[in-house]
């Protein structure tokens, strides 16, 4: 028996369910108010139990090809766009695609509830692109969840190990933006670099930690980096974060933050405390967005291509839509050091 007549249908929903097929189409497509909110529980029960998801065959009877990408963002906060990261990289997706007249359908949800998801379980896209936090073990579920929907799939940031079969991966140079940090402090004589990174695990901030990790081995220094966990990347949480540090230690030389606003919010706590930067204490960010040239004094970052990795994978969705196969497996995109005036 081949893998199509294995899948559910939604006829075995219904029976499942004990409705009409009718009544689980009101359901897949948002029709509530033909449903009752028991019936309505009880086919979504059987919808992920008997693990259904809508087929595009019969749809592509009726139409040359599917015109939309999904993109799934994985995040805990429900302000999921309110990082300028991933705003610059659904900019550039969404604006390569929009020239080859194809739409995005975009959905950000927690891990937990992903599988549970419309985008994942009934909706009709001719491709995945996927931003994922969480631990590497979780983040690998969701990308064999994704992979075993049985569509191409781009995924932002992440490194897989071993052949993969329809996957391509598009990330920035995090580790050697790490390293470029690292090189910079060390060359400072810095020798008490903190760094503040958000409890929530994304991947690039992973390998940013392990890129000042790789300078300092490298180099043979003494110096020797400190982790502080913010509860989020919000403004509150940096500085609650860095003013418990700065209460229970001595004063670091360098704060480094995961990213500019990281950077900026313990910038303006040390400029409160009457800790001068950079004479006393050096900061240094990620991204360089245009956000950090507001800082005073002007902030020593690291440039990040995000709206290029935006471009970039979908230039590759477009490809392997036109010649069934990824040009290539993984992109990776160069960072560049940028020297703040007085950082």
């Amino acid at each position: 028996m081949n893998k199509l007549k294995q899948r559910a249908t939604i006829k075995d929903v219904a029976l499942a369910a004990g409705v009409s097929p009718m009544t689980v189409s009101n359901v897949l497509n948002g029709r509530m108010q033909y449903v009752g909110v028991a019936t309505r529980k009880r086919v979504e029960h059987e919808i992920e139990r008997l693990n259904y998801r809508r087929s595009t065959t019969a749809r592509n009877l009726r139409v040359a090809e599917q015109r939309s990408i999904g993109m799934v963002i994985v995040d805990e906060s429900p302000a999921f766009l309110a990082d300028f990261f991933t705003c610059q990289v659904v900019a550039g997706l969404t604006n390569v695609l929009n020239v080859a007249d194809y739409t995005l359908t975009l959905q950000g949800v927690p891990m937990a509830s992903l599988a549970r998801s419309m985008i994942v379980r009934n909706y009709e896209v001719a491709g995945f692109c996927a931003m994922i936090s969480g631990p590497s073990t979780e983040r690998n579920g969701v990308i064999q969840l994704l992979a075993g929907l049985e569509q191409p799939l781009i995924v932002f940031q992440e490194e897989l190990a071993g052949p993969s079969t329809d996957i391509c991966t598009v990330r920035q140079d995090d580790r050697g933006g790490g390293r470029l940090i690292g090189d910079h402090l060390l060359a400072r004589k810095v020798r008490r670099p903190v760094m503040i990174v958000p409890m929530q695990h994304w991947p690039a901030v992973e390998n940013r930690v392990a890129g000042v990790r790789d300078a300092i081995a490298t180099s043979g220094s003494e110096a020797e980096l400190t982790i502080v966990h913010a509860n989020s990347e919000s403004f509150a949480d940096v500085q609650a974060a860095m003013a418990g540090y700065l209460d229970s230690h001595p004063m670091p030389d360098a704060v480094i933050g995961a990213n500019d606003q990281i950077a900026v919010a313990a910038m303006l706590l040390l400029n409160e405390r009457g800790v001068k930067v950079p004479d006393q204490a050096r900061v240094i960010g990620f991204n360089g967005f245009e956000s950090h040239r507001y800082s005073q004094p002007h902030l020593t970052t690291v440039l990040s291509p995000a709206y290029s990795m935006g471009e970039c994978a979908g230039r590759a969705m477009l490809h392997r839509l036109k010649t069934g196969a990824f040009a290539r497996k993984d992109e990776v995109l160069p960072v560049v050091f940028e020297n703040g005036v007085t950082t």
